[in-house]
């Protein structure tokens, strides 16, 4: 991936599921930081107490090829969040 492509970015935890429909356009060096904001606005945007640490940020291109995988707790250092992870 070189130029700008449409990516989704799907959370699970391997049983329940946020698929991103929409997908968002970035660029190969952008990836890492969309999943760190993707991870941050569910893990704030959620009202419940939730155990975050089983879940991944699943990255797709627009052909639904896997992209890349980042961890919650691998991003949530980076966002702040590792608060979140252990609800």
């Amino acid at each position: 991936m070189m130029s700008q492509e449409r990516c989704h970015f799907h959370c699970t935890d391997g049983r329940d599921v946020v698929f991103d429909l929409q997908g968002r356009a970035v660029t190969e060096e952008n990836l890492r930081p969309v999943c760190a904001d993707v991870a941050a606005e569910l893990m704030h945007g959620c009202t419940a107490p939730v155990d975050w640490s089983a879940w991944i940020v699943d990255v797709h291109d627009a052909y639904g090829q896997h992209v890349m995988t980042f961890s919650f707790a691998e991003i949530a250092n980076e966002v702040g969040c590792l608060s979140a992870l252990a609800a």
